[in-house]
């Protein structure tokens, strides 16, 4: 028995984790490429890159995990079933409910981290992106132009040219911004990056003019020629308010009583039941004749996934809209999986050699 259990668990975890790691890297690769473009064009700062990869991750992961160990499942058994491997291991006294047991040991710790990403790591994961594209749309990002290009500011009140650059020192610099108060336009020939005493960033532009349009009715304009003129890069951001659901605690959703934070809580705890749910299913899902391939149940697999997601959305949706009743809440899509399931079990439990 534990031969047949390592052999088993061994297939399974292998299978599940090639899976994880295809979906990952292809989520993963995707989403770093749209990244350097916008990057490369000075609409994202280089230095986040990493951050914001680390963050879509964790995001993906609550979905990630389930569908590979789904597939992994479904593969490895297909495995058994194409070989004859799962004949042998029938015969020997083996059930469906046995190996569902076998299997558990695999199915259950991964719906625990599933619960741990969906109740606790991606909300703040989340959280933590938010605050990103709240810094990101908030502040001047001088420091992400390119030389030979015009580059706007983040929040679109400035405009940025710069010709040249080396060895942090900027040379003949443009610099447009406008407000209530009217347009100021300013060239300088060189320009470099500091830091003061309190680490506040400013670049220090030399060697310029000024120029103030102060109506644009009469065309009144004033100009300030100067040899040094310094700019604060770094200011003050607004006080981020997490306002979305799905970036609020756990905690937080479990204090709140109106609708949606409802449908939002009972969500994330349906991912771990969801995880479960997948994993037993994919155990019979996975039957398939000798002659029809190890791969022959992927494609059901993927319809019955698919499917399955899909109506926990609808449900949700359902639960937003009053369509069904309070009590039921997003609990009965995965009440009536179970009673499949359940059902499924009871009628193969000795028939898996015979069943055609």
């Amino acid at each position: 028995m534990k031969i047949l259990e390592k052999y088993l668990l061994k297939e399974i975890l292998g299978s599940s984790l090639s899976v994880l790691l295809i979906f990952m890297v292809i989520l993963s690769s995707n989403t770093m490429l749209r990244l350097i473009e916008e990057a490369s064009v000075g609409t994202f700062p280089t230095y986040l890159l990493f951050p914001v990869i680390l963050v879509k991750i964790t995001q993906y992961s609550i979905y990630i995990i389930p569908i590979s160990l789904f597939f992994g499942i479904i593969i490895s058994l297909g495995r058994f079933y194409n070989n004859n491997e799962m004949a042998v291991i029938s015969t020997s006294g083996q059930s469906i409910l046995d190996i569902a047991l076998i299997i558990n040991k695999i199915v259950l710790p991964s719906s625990l981290i599933v619960a741990l990403f969906s109740l606790y790591i991606t909300p703040s994961a989340t959280e933590y992106r938010y605050k990103l594209e709240h810094r990101l749309n908030s502040e001047e990002r001088i420091e992400e132009i390119k030389p030979g290009r015009f580059t706007s500011s983040q929040n679109g009140q400035a405009t940025f040219f710069i010709e040249s650059s080396e060895n942090n020192l900027l040379k003949e610099i443009f610099f447009s911004s406008s407000d209530a108060m009217g347009t100021t336009v300013e060239n300088s020939k060189s320009a470099s990056y500091f830091k003061d005493e309190m680490d506040r960033r400013f670049i220090m532009l030399k060697d310029g003019v000024i120029t103030e349009v102060l109506s644009s009715v009469n065309g009144n304009t004033r100009t300030t020629k100067y040899q040094e003129h310094g700019i604060m890069l770094g200011q003050e951001l607004v006080a981020f308010t997490n306002t979305k659901l799905e970036a609020k605690s756990t905690f937080e959703l479990l204090l709140s009583n109106n609708l949606e934070s409802t449908a939002e809580l009972q969500s994330r705890l349906m991912l771990p039941l969801a995880t479960l749910i997948l994993g037993f299913l994919a155990i019979p899902l996975s039957y398939s004749s000798p002659r029809k391939g190890r791969y022959d149940k992927v494609f059901l697999g993927a319809l019955v996934y698919f499917t399955y997601f899909i109506a926990m959305s609808i449900t949700k949706k359902m639960f937003l809209l009053e369509l069904t009743p309070g009590f039921l809440g997003l609990w009965w899509l995965h009440l009536i999986m179970v009673g499949l399931i359940i059902g499924i079990y009871y009628q193969d439990r000795t028939k898996i050699p015979r069943r055609q």
